[in-house]
């Protein structure tokens, strides 16, 4: 009996404080129950010097006061929450918050103070100050039935907003199924935002179309801005340093609106749209610029995220002006595929001006259901966007074949235009040159008819001359004609079924057979000729090497081979270093080069200066000559 009598009287204390009795608020919480948020149960105590330990704060209870009539002085301050807890059996407790950036939680057992247990969170915390199975945001507890816990949390929020003590306590079955429901919808998304940047980014790597790279920021952007405000962007790159990490959480949030409106300045081509409008479109985006900039120095040097939010808050005023203001002016001059990106813009301003207002009358809170929201839009914003972009291709694609086809057709009627211009411009230039061919014709005749009459008539006059001086002069013109009938004969196209050319060495041997005839005497005379049989002489020069040649057999059967039993000639044409070079020789008598100027050798030097040549006459077992003449081909 007196053993059960201080079983009840602790039994009627513990009752006593259950019941507030002592004016603080005791948790008696059921694992079976849903989640209990612990701020109404709060005691809360402001360190605004920020030297207490829990030991002190856990042995002065003056120090707290009732959290509903709890007003703040600083809002970096660090703030103590105090409460008792007990369960009815044993429980793998949850104790989850959301914002801040530091936590510590100290649990006592039975005011065993030297006992208690230590744990660290909070979004700036880094990883090794972490307990396994603990997170940034929450804490895992086994809490034993009967056992009267204090709760302590110290509570510091760096990033200047209100302070919230969102404490929640749950079951950890409960939290960790729900947590995994959460993260399994935010993988989906994310996963879902990824493939939409690598098609973008593929999209735009097939067509070089400029606009995807802008989109591609957008998405990309916002993408990052919602892994950077869950846990994934800080635990994989920033364990150690989460500040850093969060300081890319607008940094994101920028890219993605400079992507954006970049976007819109240049897929609709504003510039030659309205000029105004393409200005203040500059402006909207150098002033994202400066907002970034300004916005992560803020927060880098200062920690004031909430003043950078109402910085962005109060710039996103002139975007969403410029992304209204844009689509109404312009509406009318906006094709189908362009107003996919207005209607993306409008779902973008709906969302920015919901978030805005929200944002200004609760503050952090609406980061709760931010990401899944700005998951949800930006999808929906990109998807719009790629139908219009995509769609913009389509249709250039067709413009491309349209115009292209017109330009065939016009190229073919050019064609056809050129092919008849052509046909008539053929038929004039063939009856021109066939009145020119009978023209030449024509006119060759006549030469040759001409040429044939003065041969004829010289050669009838030389029987009846009496005088050798002047039977010498008739034979020479006479050879010197024949030469003239040989190259007309031989060398013009007219007369050699169309050649240009025709053998040196058969055009030289004529000429030598005619002279022989000519100058004909009792003692034969040797010719011989070494020319090579596929040098070929172009009309143009061959009157002049033909008189040339001719003038020299004249010469040498004339005045050479008066005293000479057995007269020969040589005559040798060959190709040297591009230069064609002419040997002839007699065995005759020889002359005397420097006194002679006879009208044969005059002509010589004449024909062999319209050849561009060079000569040299000397004695030496005869006469011989040496010519010297550029290319004659």
């Amino acid at each position: 009996m007196c053993k059960v009598l201080p079983s009840l009287f602790v039994s009627f204390l513990i009752s006593l404080l259950n019941l507030n009795l002592f004016g603080q608020t005791a948790i008696v919480y059921d694992s079976g129950r849903d989640a209990l948020s612990l701020k109404p149960y709060f005691e809360i105590f402001e360190d605004d010097e920020r030297v207490n330990t829990y030991q002190t704060v856990f042995i002065n209870p003056a120090l707290f006061s009732a959290i509903h009539h709890f007003k703040y002085k600083k809002k970096n301050n660090d703030f103590w929450l105090k409460t008792s807890l007990m369960v009815k059996q044993n429980t793998n407790a949850i104790i989850s918050f959301k914002h801040l950036t530091h936590a510590e939680l100290f649990l006592i057992e039975n005011g065993a103070i030297e006992k208690a247990i230590v744990r660290k969170a909070g979004a700036f915390r880094p990883i090794n100050d972490i307990t396994k199975g603990d997170s940034r945001f929450h804490f895992s507890l086994e809490l034993l039935p009967n056992i009267n816990y204090t709760l302590l949390i110290k509570s510091t929020h760096t990033k200047q907003y209100d302070p919230v003590f969102d404490f929640v306590l749950s079951n950890r079955d409960d939290f960790v199924g729900k947590q995994h429901q959460r993260e399994l919808i935010d993988l989906w998304l994310q996963g879902a935002s990824a493939l939409l940047v690598l098609y973008i980014f593929l999209s735009w790597f097939s067509t070089r179309y400029r606009p995807f790279i802008w989109l591609m920021l957008f998405a990309l952007g916002f993408h990052f801005y919602n892994i950077s405000q869950t846990r994934y962007l800080i635990d994989w790159f920033f364990p150690s340093n989460p500040q850093k990490g969060w300081l890319l959480v607008q940094s994101f949030l920028h890219l993605g609106l400079f992507g954006l409106f970049t976007l819109l300045v240049d897929s609709w081509n504003i510039k030659e749209k309205n000029i105004k409008l393409y200005r203040y479109g500059k402006t909207v985006i150098i002033s994202i610029i400066i907002i970034a900039i300004t916005s992560l120095f803020i927060n880098h040097f200062f920690s004031n995220y909430k003043l950078s939010t109402q910085i962005n808050i109060i710039f996103s005023l002139i975007f969403i002006s410029y992304a209204i203001s844009t689509p109404i002016i312009l509406w009318k001059k906006l094709d189908k595929q362009e107003r996919y990106l207005a209607y993306g813009l409008g779902l973008y301003v709906a969302a920015t001006t919901f978030f805005n207002i929200t944002i200004s009358l609760w503050g952090e809170q609406l980061y709760l259901v931010t990401p899944i929201v700005t998951k949800i839009i930006s999808i929906i914003v990109v998807l719009l966007f790629l139908t219009g972009l995509n769609a913009r291709l389509r249709q250039n694609e067709k413009d491309r074949m349209r115009y292209l086809n017109e330009l065939n057709l016009l190229q073919k009627h050019q064609n056809e235009l050129l092919e008849e211009n052509v046909a008539a411009r053929t038929v004039e230039l063939e009856q021109r040159n066939q009145r020119i061919e009978t023209l030449m014709n024509e006119l060759n005749h006549r030469v040759k008819n001409n040429l044939q009459l003065l041969y004829s008539l010289n050669s009838l006059q030389l029987p009846s001359v009496a005088t050798p001086a002047t039977s010498h002069i008739l034979k020479d013109n006479i050879a010197r004609i024949k030469a003239m009938m040989l190259v007309n004969e031989s060398l013009n196209p007219i007369y050699n079924k169309g050649e240009k050319a025709t053998s040196l060495k058969d055009f030289i041997a004529e000429i030598v057979t005619h002279s022989k005839k000519m100058f004909a005497s009792q003692t034969p005379t040797a010719i011989k000729l070494e020319i090579d049989q596929n040098l070929i002489l172009d009309s143009k020069v061959g009157l002049s090497l033909g008189l040339i040649v001719s003038e020299l057999i004249t010469n040498s059967f004339k005045h050479a081979f008066i005293h000479e039993p057995n007269p020969k000639i040589c005559i040798r044409i060959y190709v040297e270093n591009q230069e064609w070079n002419m040997w002839y020789s007699d065995n005759g008598t020889g002359i005397n080069t420097e006194k002679v100027n006879t009208f044969g050798l005059t002509l010589i030097k004449d024909l062999t200066r319209q050849l561009k040549g060079t000569f040299n006459a000397f004695n030496e077992n005869g006469l011989q000559y040496s010519f010297t003449f550029p290319n004659l081909t």
